[in-house]
């Protein structure tokens, strides 16, 4: 095996490359927590490149936030920063950098973190992921706010429990992987922003909802299908030219826009305008 990989590096194509055939994992684990100091908000920033990840909500709980880590340290090292400052705002950062170029290895990545957060405290909650399985489980947390990027892989969001606060904004984006959210009526949002790329997108939007919202939806070549409460009021901007009739069950055209058949008596109302191309638009009521 050294023979063809010195071989390769050989070739113009791979000059400078730098092969490290076959490196074992050395796998680390860390289990670390924050005491929670009456603090009135967290934001916290998540960056988790590659591997398994979950973050929850722990009820009663009197740590601001605990995570249990995995990681291989032969490839990675873990860069955790916490602060607060006087007006009670604390500020978590969190990130798996690779420490060099990755060499040919005989496992995949097996890096894991799991983060539970505090339960009692608004939650400004950033995720960005590369390569990663992601599972956000956001129910009885106090969600002010979430961005949410996926790159490839497979990415689930629950939101099973009213979020007890308003929850400014929800920013959505996934790459070539396929993204999952249910019950997005639970947070309580005033607007909602969904950018998807290749792969396809299921939006749940059942659950409390407590005020008027606006929703946009971009998407590219994977098709996002829509899962709406029938008690809900829409109001659909949409480009026509990408659906057909039958894709818009439920809805009454009034000039450009769509509006559901319930919309003037509906108790909450939803703005949504939607961009489709490849792959396509549906809606289900439910």
């Amino acid at each position: 095996m050294r023979k063809w990989i010195a071989l390769l590096c050989s070739l113009p194509v791979f000059a400078g490359c730098d092969f490290e055939p076959y490196i074992p994992a050395e796998m680390e684990t860390i289990q670390q927590s924050q005491v929670y100091s009456e603090e009135k908000i967290l934001n916290a920033d998540v960056r988790f490149d590659v591997g398994e990840l979950e973050i929850t909500g722990g009820k009663g709980m009197e740590s601001l936030y605990i995570f249990n880590l995995e990681y291989d340290k032969s490839e990675f090292e873990p860069d955790v920063q916490y602060n607060s400052d006087s007006t009670g705002e604390g500020r978590l950062s969190f990130s798996l950098p690779r420490i060099h170029k990755p060499g040919l290895r005989k496992e995949g990545f097996s890096n894991s973190l799991r983060l539970q957060f505090n339960d009692s405290i608004p939650l400004d909650l950033e995720v960005d992921t590369e390569m990663a399985n992601t599972r956000l489980s956001l129910s009885g947390l106090r969600v002010s706010g979430v961005v949410f990027e996926s790159g490839v892989g497979g990415a689930k969001l629950f939101v099973y429990e009213p979020n007890p606060i308003v929850c400014e904004f929800v920013r959505l984006k996934n790459g070539v992987g396929s993204i999952d959210a249910i019950g997005l009526g639970n947070l309580n949002f005033r607007e909602l922003e969904f950018e998807g790329g290749v792969g396809g997108a299921d939006l749940d939007f059942t659950g409390n909802w407590r005020q008027d919202a606006d929703v946009r939806i971009q998407v590219g070549i994977g098709g996002v299908h829509l899962r709406i409460p029938r008690s809900l009021g829409v109001r659909l901007e949409t480009e026509k030219y990408f659906f057909r009739e039958d894709q818009l069950e439920g809805f009454i055209q009034r000039g450009i826009d769509y509006y559901s058949e319930n919309y003037e008596s509906a108790p909450v109302k939803v703005f949504m305008r939607v961009a489709t191309h490849i792959g396509g638009l549906k809606i289900t009521w439910v």
